[in-house]
């Protein structure tokens, strides 16, 4: 893969630019009127040119003798080294300055003229574009602006485009800055020419054959043809035209073509976004402004433009993208209606033909039983291909490493009920991620916000200590806690023990305004911890894990800001446990991305965090913002119905109640304490507004997860490619509700597995497997199990939460005589076969015996 790659990067790097313009010695001996081919290459002098492109540097001022040149010189000349993987000779340097103007004497008539232009320091500012003293209309695509800000260039460039009119005085360009200095980096002049010869018409019709909506080929032979007609006449302006048009198409679909992948970053030197974007911004400019030269591609473009956009947009919450994504994906629609993948990303639902719209079940099969089976097969699919079709060697799965990683969080349920293939593709990408250098010593090798640089380890080693006794994996989780406890921690003035910041790495933190403050979704960083203490007791750890949960209930418990009281604040700056800093509410960070404000998950991941330190050290207090949240739901509830949720002022107390009722998370946190603790006073709200599954286990009322499991189907029975072949960037492949699957399955129904709180997991299961755990506590443990096979078969049950003991293990299925025996547990995880009957309700209780 990585050699194709390669190959494929050199042959798009290479046609970036109009190579075969004139001959090497044309420039010097003929003048400009009679050349119908020109590029100008802009840099510091002497740097190197493309190939028969007229050198413009610094000193090329106009003047009548050389014909072309500087009307406004620029300042600068730039080069861009840190990008020559990705540029070319034309591309990779310029000249800036705050206007440039340039003069060529060209002979008179209509030039097609390309302004080869930097995006500079931000992606919404571009120059003013004069042509022949008129301004012209600059309509490029806009990009969602990065959320925390950089002073860095960046790493794309774009290209204008226009037909114009050359007079007796040549012609001329004049560019202004606004926000940004202009960075020019070349321009190109090409003589406009009907199809006059029979070797144009007949290329046109072979154009005209590879241009539409559902042609694949590559550019390839066209653009070899266009070299052959050129190395025979380099001034046959029709072929440049082609030349340059087809190039731009190919480094567009060469972009697109590299997705994620680890091997295109070190080929190109950019990243996967920025990729994305510049394939954008060349589909840009095919497009416009000739239509009536371009139209012959405008389909091939549009529908590239139209699913690079999409996902960019899907990626970066950018409507604009979205909405351009859409003008373009609509339009094809509108030509071919039969066409489905069209239709999805058009908004329709369609249900393609598979294998999971065939299963069949018996009539003594639960409900539940025959939702979940679809589910997990449904599932099945799209995880299957994932790893059989896409999945690399290195464990990638093509949408970069970091988004690569966030998919996992719903491919738990199948790999916790014993399904080989996803355990395969897990334990793969884990031991990448682990292996590759964005790792060091345990945690992120560049310190970056805590929601990107947690995600490497957070999102794949924790639950590898599930899925394997392999000791490696135990021990991958003790990095975090000699960082959590010697570098990203320390005890404020206060004598609290918070984090300094949310932007840190295995071996820096970074302490500026606004970052040196703790907030919640540092409890990622703490996952690894967190399983490590669930699975090898260590006191130290838990009374690191108690310091930091104590520090986040007494900040809970003020009413700075007027937070009421028991609410998580969304951040405590470390150095004077200020609410956000010197911000002037309680619930907004102001941390540059909007999930790190209070609304985003209403506090639950560190009520988790509390939760989970709860589990290990039984101290009451820590619970305490967790009964107050729901106190204040209770009391307000008068107004929390679906017409008010939105009416409240932000930072309320009903505004606050209306944002945890809302909060899948929050009741997530609420249901697990309600198992643990046996605690029904509460139950009124679950069943109001928990989860499926936790009204299941109050009510007994099996319904709820039907109810659940059919808002997961009527997501993941259509539309099945958006979530494989067509997917750009993997961390938007999603299924709302795979946590009532993972629920039943195991009784731990918390969103993206932060916290463990496993009854039970599987092994030696199959596609006809189901289970649904009834009861769970540390002295007993209830499951119904369901097998639509034909046969019996033996499982395997592990038990995570049942305290060390003898239990009797009673097996009833309907039909078949009980089988009890006793059963002795000595450690969490511990292996109990199960023979499981074939197609029989079957319920295993194992009760403490006193």
């Amino acid at each position: 893969m990585k050699h194709k790659g390669h190959t494929l990067y050199m042959m798009a790097a290479s046609v970036l630019f109009v190579l075969c313009a004139f001959s090497s010695n044309s420039a010097a001996e003929r003048p400009l009127a009679e050349l119908d081919v020109l590029h100008f290459d802009a840099g510091p002098a002497g740097s190197e040119l493309e190939s028969h492109a007229i050198e413009l540097n610094l000193d090329s001022v106009y003047t009548r003798e050389v014909g072309f040149g500087w009307l406004q010189r620029p300042q600068k000349a730039f080069h861009r080294g840190e990008l020559t993987r990705s540029r070319t000779a034309l591309t990779v340097d310029g000249v800036s300055g705050k206007r440039v103007g340039f003069r060529a004497d060209v002979a008179t008539g209509r030039w097609f003229l390309t302004l080869w232009l930097e995006t500079g320091q931000t992606l919404g500012s571009w120059p003013e574009v004069i042509i022949q003293d008129q301004r012209q209309t600059v309509s490029w695509q806009e990009f969602r602006p990065p959320a925390e800000p950089s002073r860095s260039l960046q790493k794309t460039y774009r290209l204008f485009h226009c037909i114009t009119t050359a007079s007796s005085d040549g012609l001329s360009v004049q560019l202004i800055g606004t926000e940004d200095n202009v960075r020019l980096l070349g321009i190109s002049l090409i003589r406009q020419v009907p199809a006059t010869k029979p070797e144009h018409r007949t290329f046109l019709q072979q154009v005209e054959l590879a241009s539409g909506y559902r042609e694949r080929t590559s550019p390839t032979d066209l653009l070899r043809q266009t070299g052959t007609s050129l190395h025979k006449n380099s001034t046959d302006a029709l072929f440049a035209i082609w030349r340059h048009r087809l190039e731009l198409l190919a480094a567009a679909e060469r972009h697109y073509s590299m997705r994620g992948w680890r091997w295109a970053d070190e080929e190109t030197g950019i990243g996967m976004t920025d990729r994305q974007r510049q394939a954008i911004m060349l589909l840009d400019s095919l497009l416009l402004p000739d239509a009536a030269a371009s139209k012959l591609f405008a389909e091939r473009v549009l529908n590239l433009r139209g699913r690079l956009l999409y996902w960019l947009g899907k990626e970066g919450s950018g409507l604009d993208e979205i909405a351009a994504g859409n003008g373009d994906l609509e339009l094809l629609a509108e030509r071919y209606p039969d066409d489905e993948i069209l239709a999805m990303y058009t908004g329709k639902r369609i249900a393609l033909a598979d294998p999971c719209d065939c299963l069949k079940s018996t009539a003594d099969a639960p409900d539940w039983s025959v939702a979940q089976r679809e589910a997990l097969c449904r599932l099945r699919l799209l995880v299957h291909w994932w790893v059989e079709q896409r999945q690399s060697d290195t464990g990638e799965l093509g949408g970069k490493l970091g988004d690569d990683v966030e998919m996992l969080r719903w491919w738990a349920p199948l790999c916790l009920s014993g399904d080989e293939t996803a355990l395969r593709g897990w334990k793969k990408l884990a031991d990448g991620v682990w292996k590759s250098d964005h790792l060091h010593d345990g945690y992120a090798r560049k310190v970056r916000d805590v929601e990107h640089a947690a995600e490497f380890v957070a999102d794949t080693a924790p639950l590898m200590i599930v899925y394997s006794d392999d000791p490696q994996y135990a021990k991958r989780l003790t990095g975090s806690a000699c960082h959590f406890e010697s570098l990203w921690t320390g005890m404020t003035v206060n004598g609290n023990r918070f984090f300094r910041s949310a932007w840190f790495s295995s071996t820096a933190v970074e302490t500026d305004e606004p970052k040196g403050r703790d907030l919640e979704y540092n409890t990622r960083a703490v996952q690894a911890m967190r399983y490590q203490a669930w699975r090898t007791p260590n006191p130290r750890l838990e009374a690191l894990l108690h310091q930091w949960s104590l520090a986040w209930v007494n900040v809970a418990m003020r009413t700075d800001k007027a937070k009421p009281k028991g609410i998580i604040p969304a951040s405590v700056r470390f150095s004077d446990e200020a609410f956000n800093g010197d911000g002037p509410n309680w619930y907004q960070a102001n941390m540059y991305w909007d999930y790190y404000d209070w609304e985003h998950y209403a506090g639950s991941l560190l009520l988790d965090q509390l939760l989970f330190t709860y589990a290990l050290t039984k101290d009451e207090q820590l619970l305490q913002p967790m009964l107050l949240a729901l106190e204040l739901i209770r009391s307000h509830e008068s107004v929390l119905s679906e017409a008010n949720l939105d009416s409240q002022q932000k930072g309320s107390p009903a505004w606050a109640a209306a944002s945890l009722v809302r909060c899948s998370l929050f009741w997530n946190v609420v249901e697990q304490w309600r198992f643990l603790a046996n605690d029904p006073r509460w139950d009124d709200l679950i069943m109001r507004y928990g989860t499926p599954y936790g009204r299941y286990r109050i009510s007994g009322e099996e319904q709820h997860l039907v109810d659940g499991l059919n808002l997961l189907l009527e997501d993941v029975r259509y539309n099945t490619p958006l979530k494989t072949t067509e997917v750009l960037y993997t961390d938007r492949v999603r299924v709302p509700g795979a946590e009532v699957v993972k629920a039943m399955l195991t009784g731990d129904g918390i969103y993206a597995n932060f916290s463990p709180y496993y009854a039970t997991s599987w092994q030696q299961t199959d596609d006809n497997f189901t289970a649904l755990v009834a009861e769970a506590n540390p002295d007993q443990l209830a499951v119904h199990l369901f097998s639509h096979g034909l046969e019996d078969r033996e499982v395997i049950m592990r038990v995570w939460q049942l305290a060390p003991g003898r239990y009797r293990l009673l097996c009833e299925a309907v039909g078949l005589a009980p089988r009890e025996e006793a059963v002795a547990i000595s450690q969490p995880g511990q292996r109990v076969p199960v023979t499981l009957p074939a197609q029989r309700l079957m319920r295993i209780t194992m009760q403490r015996i006193r």
